[in-house]
C-alpha cells in the first residue's frame, strides 16, 4: 500500500493522525510505504513519481487540498485513488458520502470498497476536484487556512464573519457553453462537488458523474443579509433567495476588470480570468457499493 499524507492537514493536527494511522496498519498487518507531504505541490511530485514507477493505487491521508494535488498527477490515468479524508473542510468526502476524519472506517472502504469514475475539473493549467471559486470564497478559505486551532465548519464560520467587511461586489462576465451573463457579483463557485467550505450545501444536486458543473452566483447581496441567510447554505436553502442563482455548463469562462484571486479546492492559485472545464470520469476514486455521486 502505498500512501501519500499531509503531516499539516486539518491545522497541523494531521502529524499526530499520521501516527494514529501507522499503528492501525501494523495492527492491520497491512504493508505499506509512507511519503509525507513537506511543501505546497509536493503531494503532485510523490504521485507523478509513484504513478512512474508504475503504482496503480495510492492513498491519500489528508484534506481537500491534499487530494486535489494528487489529482493533478494521476488525472486521465488507471491510477486508482483511496480517500483518508482528515482535513479541515473535507468537501470531496462529504459529496461522495465517504467518511471523514474516521480514518479506521476510511481505510475499510479502501480495502474493501469498488473503484468509481468521478469528473474532474480543469482550469488553464491546473485541475480541482471539489471548487474553484472567486471573490468572497477565496477570502474565506484565505481566512480559513490562516487558524492554527479550528477546523471543519466552525473554522469555515468564523473565517466567514472575519471576511464579511471585505465583501462587495463588482462587474463580472461569465459565460457558460454558449450563454453569457454580466452581472455586478460578490462570489462565483464553480462546484463538481454539493458540498465547500466545511460542510456548506452550495449546490445540492450537484453530481461528480454527469459532465456538468453546477455554477453559482451571488449576486450584490448586503453583508447584513448575506449574514442573515449564510446559515441557509447548510441546507441548500440560500437557492431560494433570488441574490443567488444556479446553473449548469461543461465549460465557464469569467473575465472580470480587476484581477480576482482563485481558490481551487481550499487553496490560493493564480488570479482570473478564468477558464475551466469539466473532464468527465477523469479520476477513479476507491468507494463504498452504495457510494452516492
Amino acid at each position: 500500500m502505498k500512501i501519500i499524507a499531509n503531516p499539516t492537514a486539518g491545522h497541523k493536527r494531521g502529524a499526530r493522525a499520521i501516527k494514529e494511522f501507522q499503528l492501525l496498519l501494523r495492527a492491520k498487518e497491512i504493508n505499506y510505504e509512507l511519503f509525507e507531504t513537506r511543501y505546497q505541490g509536493h503531494a503532485t511530485e510523490l504521485a507523478r513519481h509513484l504513478a512512474e514507477k508504475g503504482t496503480r493505487r495510492i492513498i491519500v491521508f489528508g484534506g481537500d487540498g491534499t487530494i486535489s494535488e494528487v489529482v493533478n498527477a494521476t488525472v486521465n490515468t488507471e491510477i486508482e485513488l483511496g480517500i483518508i479524508s482528515v482535513g479541515t473542510g473535507n468537501d470531496l468526502a462529504r459529496s461522495l458520502d465517504l467518511p471523514y476524519n474516521k480514518p479506521e472506517k476510511a481505510l475499510e472502504i479502501v480495502l474493501t470498497g469498488k473503484p468509481t469514475k468521478i469528473d474532474v475539473g480543469w482550469e488553464q493549467d491546473r485541475y480541482f476536484i471539489s471548487t474553484l471559486g472567486l471573490g468572497f470564497p477565496a477570502i474565506i478559505a484565505h481566512e480559513a487556512n490562516k487558524m492554527k486551532y479550528l477546523k471543519g465548519s466552525p473554522a469555515f464560520f468564523i473565517a466567514t464573519y472575519k471576511a464579511i467587511n471585505r465583501l462587495r461586489a463588482i462587474p463580472v462576465r461569465i459565460t457558460l457553453d454558449n450563454a453569457t451573463l454580466n452581472v455586478n457579483c460578490t462570489s462565483v463557485l464553480i462546484q463538481n462537488t454539493r458540498f465547500c467550505g466545511g460542510g456548506l450545501l452550495m449546490a445540492p444536486a450537484a453530481r461528480m458523474d454527469d459532465g456538468l458543473f453546477d455554477v453559482v452566483v451571488v449576486n450584490d447581496i448586503g453583508k447584513v443579509d448575506l449574514l442573515l441567510n449564510f446559515p441557509k447554505i447548510y441546507s441548500g436553502r440560500h437557492l431560494e433567495h433570488p441574490k443567488f442563482s444556479l446553473h449548469r455548463s461543461r465549460s465557464v469562462r469569467i473575465d472580470t476588470p480587476i484581477n480576482l484571486s482563485k481558490m481551487f479546492d481550499g487553496d490560493i492559485y493564480g488570479q482570473t480570468p478564468v477558464n475551466a472545464k469539466v473532464l468527465r470520469g477523469a479520476a477513479t476514486i476507491i468507494g463504498p457499493a452504495t457510494l452516492q455521486r
